[in-house]
C-alpha cells in the first residue's frame, strides 16, 4: 500500500526543468528528499500530487497510472510548507474539511476527527479558532487534517521550517513513526541534514531538478557516491589527488602528501574526511600517534561551536584541512592530526 514510482518523469515549467527522474518510493516508508533551494524538491512532491502536469514520463501509486489522474482522485494528502491552516476554521472545522468533501456522515466525521486529535495530541484544542495556535499546534492540526482521511501517500513539503528547536525535537518522533502507525508512505523534502539522517528510511539527494543520489541515512552520510554529496552533507574536505590500488585498499597522493584509505580506487579520485573524523593532538603531546596518516600542521582559524573548536589547519604542500576538536585550539597552535584510514573516504571521478 502506498508504493509510489516515477519512470523517466520530466516537468517543464517556465524557469525550471525537473527530470528526467526514475524512482521508487517504497510503500510504508519514511523517504526524506533532500537537496538545496532550487533543486526541485517541492516540484517533484507537486508532481506526486497532481497539482503539476508531467511533461513527459509516468507515475504509479501501487502500479497504477495516475499521471492523468486528478489530486483528489489519488489518494494523496499534502501538506504545504506552511501548513496551509484555515484561520477562520475552528481546530475541528479544520481536521474535519477533508472528511466533509468526502462526503463522510456527520456521526462518523466525529468519531474520526476526535480519535485523530487524541493521538495527535491536540484534542483539548479542537474549538480552538485556527488563528490563535502556535506553530506547533499548527502543524499537528496540518497533519491531523491531512492524515485523518488514511491516505496512502502523505506529502510533506519542510514540515519542521517554521518551527523552534524544542518544538522540532518534540515532532520528530511524531513524524518518525506515521508510516507505521498510520499505514502511509511518507515523502517528506526538507534542506535539513539532521531531520533527514533522525526520520529517513531512505534518502534521496537533489540537485538541478535531478535525482543524482539515493540510499539509506547511513551510506548517503557517511559513504556518498558523488562530490556535490559530500560537500552538500558536511564533508568540508574534499580534495581532488590520484589513487593506487594497495592490498588492503588504496594510497591516495595529494601534492606530496600520501592518504592511506581502506577503499580500493585508482586514478583520479577525491579525498573525502569529515571534520569530526580528524583526531587532533598538540605539539607536546606524549599520546600523539605516529604512522599512516599522521600530519603535522598548524592551526589557522578557530571558531568555537556547541561540540567542539571548528579549525582551519595547513599542513605542507598548502594543504588545508578543516578539524573539529575537543580540545581548545588558537591560531598559531602546532598540532598533530591523525585521519583512521576507515575515515578516509574516496570518490571515483
Amino acid at each position: 500500500m502506498g508504493t509510489v514510482e516515477l519512470r523517466d518523469v520530466t516537468v517543464n515549467l517556465r524557469f525550471f526543468r525537473l527530470g528526467p527522474i526514475t524512482t521508487v518510493f517504497n510503500s510504508r516508508s519514511y523517504n526524506v528528499v533532500l537537496g538545496p533551494t532550487g533543486s526541485g524538491k517541492s516540484t517533484l512532491l507537486k508532481v506526486i500530487a497532481g497539482l503539476y502536469n508531467v511533461s513527459s514520463g509516468r507515475v504509479f501509486i501501487d502500479g497504477e497510472d495516475v499521471t492523468e489522474i486528478p489530486p483528489e482522485a489519488r489518494d494523496i494528502s499534502y501538506v504545504p510548507q506552511g501548513y496551509a491552516v484555515f484561520d477562520h476554521m475552528s481546530v475541528y472545522e479544520n481536521i474535519e474539511y477533508g472528511l466533509r468533501f468526502r462526503g463522510v456522515p456527520s456521526g462518523e466525521r466525529r468519531r474520526l476527527v476526535e480519535e485523530i486529535a487524541k493521538d495527535l495530541d491536540i484534542k483539548h484544542l479542537l474549538g480552538r479558532k485556527a488563528v490563535n495556535l502556535s506553530g506547533g499546534e499548527q502543524q499537528r492540526v496540518a497533519l491531523a487534517r491531512a492524515l485523518v482521511v488514511r491516505p496512502k501517500v502523505l506529502l510533506l513539503d519542510e514540515p519542521l521550517s517554521m518551527l523552534d528547536r524544542v518544538t522540532r525535537e518534540r515532532i520528530i518522533p511524531l513524524l518518525k513513526e506515521l508510516p507505521r502507525r498510520y499505514e502511509t508512505t511518507v515523502i517528506h523534502v526538507t534542506h535539513d541534514w539532521d531531520e533527514a539522517y533522525s526520520l529517513a528510511d531512505k534518502v534521496f539527494i537533489m540537485n538541478m531538478g535531478r535525482v543524482i543520489e539515493e540510499g539509506d541515512p547511513a551510506q548517503i552520510f557517511e559513504r556518498p557516491r558523488s562530490v556535490f554529496t559530500a560537500q552538500f552533507l558536511g564533508f568540508q574536505n574534499v580534495i581532488r589527488g590520484v589513487a593506487e590500488m594497495t592490498g588492503d585498499g588504496s594510497i591516495i597522493m595529494v601534492g606530496n602528501i600520501e592518504f592511506h584509505s581502506n577503499e580500493a580506487a585508482s586514478g583520479g579520485v577525491y579525498v573525502c574526511i569529515r571534520p569530526e573524523w580528524i583526531e587532533v593532538f598538540k605539539d607536546d603531546d606524549v599520546h600523539a600517534p605516529i604512522g599512516d596518516n599522521v600530519f603535522r600542521g598548524v592551526v589557522n582559524e578557530v571558531i568555537r561551536t556547541r561540540v567542539g573548536y571548528q579549525a582551519l589547519v595547513s599542513l605542507e604542500n598548502n594543504l588545508t584541512l578543516t578539524v573539529l576538536s575537543r580540545i581548545p585550539l588558537s591560531p598559531g597552535d602546532e598540532v598533530i592530526i591523525r585521519v583512521p584510514k576507515g575515515n578516509v573516504h574516496v570518490i571515483v571521478e
